[in-house]
């Protein structure tokens, strides 16, 4: 990740032109994403899979049908997000920070109290974020990304590390948990989903 020293407002953030690469604004830095290497998106894509296919079966077994639609799924279950979702939030230190996560999962009662009408960016951290951690980041960066996310209204943040086939829970009321090997990895955000680590790690 290279940081830019200029500081700059995030209305001249948003007015960037696209230059092909992913960007984050924090604390008035401009962050240049380079794109991730290596287990990545096969491992991101995995568990936003799971992800999905949970809510879908919750959303059928509460009554549910396809012919109503994705809109009614979300507001039934919420929403499973993954591919860099853009969040705008505030935190004590910086009203407008712009983060780009790798997979989240909105409840649906934060949808309905945020009203987002899925243009710009998310405007709030949703209660759950996951991470997956490549090689090249480098720990500090990781940490200030977690605490961001706890600070900005985040419930629960999961650091996914593939080279060590472990998953890192974080959570505002309770100390750091870590799931590996052959561990189920469960959420009480999402009541009875579970996910076993050898389903995505390979």
């Amino acid at each position: 990740m290279v940081a830019q020293a200029r500081r700059i407002a995030i209305e001249e953030f948003l007015a960037l032109p696209d230059d092909g690469n992913r960007h984050e604004l924090v604390r008035g830095e401009v962050r240049i994403m380079p794109p991730p290497k290596g287990r990545h998106g096969f491992v991101e894509a995995a568990i936003s899979a799971a992800i999905d296919r949970y809510l879908e079966d919750r959303a059928r077994s509460l009554g549910w049908e396809a012919r109503q639609g994705l809109g009614a799924r979300n507001a039934l279950v919420g929403r499973v997000g993954s591919g860099e979702v853009g969040l705008q939030f505030a935190v004590p230190d910086d009203a407008a920070m712009v983060r780009g996560a790798d997979i989240v999962f909105i409840p649906p009662e934060q949808l309905a109290r945020v009203g987002w009408d899925g243009e710009g960016y998310f405007p709030a951290v949703p209660a759950l974020v996951i991470e997956v951690i490549s090689e090249t980041d480098r720990a500090g960066a990781v940490a200030e990304k977690i605490q961001d996310y706890l600070a900005g209204g985040g419930q629960r943040v999961w650091c996914v590390y593939p080279d060590r086939h472990a998953i890192h829970i974080h959570d505002t009321a309770a100390p750091t948990r870590v799931v590996h090997g052959d561990d189920v990895a469960a959420n009480p955000l999402l009541p009875g989903f579970s996910l076993p680590l050898n389903l995505i790690f390979a």
